[in-house]
């Protein structure tokens, strides 16, 4: 059976075993199983035809709680912090080895109109924003085509840590940071 967490909004398998709560696997929050709808029941009684039906519901959109990103930054600006520098490396695509040096607060990321253009035609004219609040750093992915992924997770937000890998389109981004001299 797959699960949707409540809170980080990942789909996984929960365990056979498992009956009752089960934790993601990605932020730990405990979720409570629910009864999914298969894609050959949505039509039923409806006179409508699964096959010819698209599914557009995204779970997380139509939610008007806070995530957790959120309520981390809740009352912050956008702010470099004085002790270190971060620093994207492309280490998967067109250009591999460039390094990227977050000097702004708030950086867009994609192909045109952005802080960080990238030549890789997977990728949105603006695909995703790194905002960073002093000590704490996020990515938030800007309705891109394609997604926005964290580690291998699809994320609409996320907090990043060192050596986290942000992969949109082709191009895989590895954040670091350096202590300044």
């Amino acid at each position: 059976m797959q699960i949707t967490c409540d809170n980080c909004y990942t789909i996984y398998d929960a365990p056979e075993q498992k009956r009752g709560l089960v934790s993601c696997p990605h932020c730990e929050h405990v979720n409570k199983p629910k009864k999914s709808i298969g894609a050959e029941n949505l039509g039923e009684g409806l006179g409508m035809d699964p096959s010819k039906t698209m599914l557009t519901f995204t779970e997380g959109e139509t939610k008007n709680e806070s995530s957790v990103v959120q309520k981390m930054i809740k009352g912050k600006l956008p702010a470099l912090p004085s002790k270190k520098t971060w620093v994207l490396t492309l280490v998967e695509g067109d250009e591999k080895g460039k390094r990227f040096l977050l000097s702004k607060p708030v950086v867009r990321i994609g192909r045109k109109q952005v802080d960080l253009s990238l030549r890789d035609p997977e990728i949105s004219r603006q695909h995703c924003v790194i905002e960073i609040y002093d000590e704490l750093v996020i990515v938030r992915d800007l309705r891109s085509a394609n997604g926005t992924l964290v580690n291998g997770f699809l994320i609409k937000e996320e907090l990043l840590n060192n050596q986290d890998k942000i992969r949109i389109g082709d191009s895989v981004l590895q954040l670091s940071f350096q202590d300044k001299a």
